[in-house]
């Protein structure tokens, strides 16, 4: 992944040596002389990391953190400060700057400093989505039944490779889980990368590692993903978005399990079993000469496919109330049941985002619930055409039907409430409920956007009362 950077610094030079020397590390810069164009920039550029000068002429870059953490709370901010102000970056930590840097820095130091948050916070994130996923595979169909006989087969044997096929949100990554959790690997590392996610001259060396000197910035040796997986599971997710270069060389080494480092001239040996998993068609991918064919039948020697949900609606009721235990605990609710009107709908819609939408479909119902039956209205699910089970599918799912004014007056603000929940139901499925990517695609701040969702709440509170 190629992190967004956003150096604001009111000196010229310091910001064209971060935008030089950080470019060259692989990230992608944009620079800001004062706060102003900075905030302008958060809003358009929207990075995951700000360098922030502390005094900015007659300016201090700490009296605007909260600006910047209210435009996204999950941006990283690391504060520069000269060397007589670190009481002022001690401060700046305090509100909610994850680092600071003396002047004059050095790069290797804000290089590490950068990786080493985004690998914090990825790692967070990751366990945070883990406890929204079924530790265990969920359903009562032939078919889940089937996968489940078949995982129990390759735990026992854990040297055949594996190929996952199914559309997003099926569960791949769950099954990846199941099978390395139940083998003999389970006490080894479990490694997961997303092949579609790591620019193409990045992912060899993410892959196998480098050796010092391999190439500009290469200050140190580093193993790859294969040398930190070794005696465990290495988990090739989206594999069909594989460079055919890449494909070349990773069949090579499925071959004898041996690579070299980029720049170095020893063959490692590792003891791994790869997982891949696609959401591509890869035997279609072949024919379009986009996926190796010997690689396709070298990782297909196991394969597994995971029906979409709309394959196997028997399993809805299962999944749904997995969920609602589930989002019970979380905030601390009560809900007992899902309304049998409600429930027909789930069962009928077609779950295009399979079980990842079903699980934003049942956060968002049990949230914003205020008593102890799901019923659906309560977030306007009943409403939004994108989101309603059982909509007819060739319908416009952002189109909003209006009513028949000669019925009889309508409650216009009420309507219009209605759309807004429809809309901003449907960017959060999208975005599988994140805020930020929900903000972007509805043309507000992640702070509007979290307002009016907290506004919503507390009308439907009140309107239930």
């Amino acid at each position: 992944m190629v992190y967004k950077l956003l150096v604001i610094d009111d000196e010229l030079l310091i910001r064209m040596s971060l935008e030089s020397g950080l470019s060259d590390r692989g990230y992608q810069v944009k620079t800001a002389a004062d706060i102003r164009e900075g905030l302008d920039l958060m809003e358009t550029f929207r990075p995951h990391v700000i360098l922030l000068d502390n005094r900015l002429g007659e300016d201090s870059g700490i009296r605007h953190i909260a600006e910047f953490r209210r435009i996204d709370e999950d941006v990283m901010i690391i504060m520069m400060t000269a060397y007589g102000s670190i009481q002022n970056a001690v401060e700046a930590m305090k509100l909610g700057v994850s680092n600071y840097v003396q002047k004059p820095f050095d790069l290797e130091e804000i290089d590490l400093m950068i990786r080493r948050g985004m690998e914090q916070q990825a790692s967070t994130r990751s366990l945070e989505a883990m406890k929204l996923r079924p530790r265990k595979l969920l359903g009562i169909s032939p078919a889940m039944q089937q996968i489940r006989d078949n995982i129990a087969v390759l735990a026992k044997n854990d040297n055949v490779d594996i190929l996952i096929c199914g559309e997003t949100g099926t569960g791949k990554e769950v099954v990846v889980n199941t099978i390395h959790n139940q083998s003999s690997r389970a006490n080894m590392p479990l490694v997961k990368i997303n092949c579609g996610a790591i620019p193409e001259n990045l992912i060899e060396s993410e892959l196998f590692g480098y050796e010092k000197g391999a190439f500009t910035g290469a200050v140190k040796s580093k193993k790859g993903l294969m040398e930190l997986a070794n005696g465990g599971t290495l988990f090739l997710d989206e594999v069909g978005e594989l460079p055919l270069a890449m494909q070349a060389k990773l069949l090579t080494f499925l071959e004898d399990r041996s690579f070299k480092r980029v720049g170095g001239l020893r063959d490692i040996e590792v003891n791994v079993r790869i997982a891949a998993a696609t959401n591509r068609n890869l035997e279609e991918e072949v024919r379009k000469g986009n996926f190796r064919e010997d690689l396709f039948y070298r990782l297909n020697i196991m394969q597994i496919r995971i029906p979409p949900l709309r394959e196997r609606r028997e399993d809805i009721p299962v999944l749904c109330d997995f969920y609602r235990e589930h989002f019970n605990r979380k905030f601390q609710k009560s809900v007992k049941e899902i309304s049998p009107e409600f429930m027909d709908r789930l069962m009928k819609y077609s779950w295009k985002g399979n079980v990842r939408e079903l699980r934003n479909v049942m956060e968002r119902t049990v949230l914003f619930c205020t008593g102890d039956v799901l019923t659906g209205k309560e977030t306007g699910l009943m409403m939004a055409p994108g989101m309603v089970p059982g909509e007819k599918e060739e319908e416009n799912p952002d189109e909003y039907r209006l009513k028949d004014l000669a019925d009889g007056p309508i409650n216009l603000r009420g309507e219009l409430e209605k759309v807004e929940k429809a809309y901003i139901d449907r960017a959060l499925s999208l975005a599988d409920g994140n805020l930020s990517k929900a903000s972007q695609l509805l043309g507000c701040t992640r702070f509007t956007l979290k307002r009016r969702m907290d506004s919503m709440s507390e009308m439907t509170g009140q309107n239930k009362k």
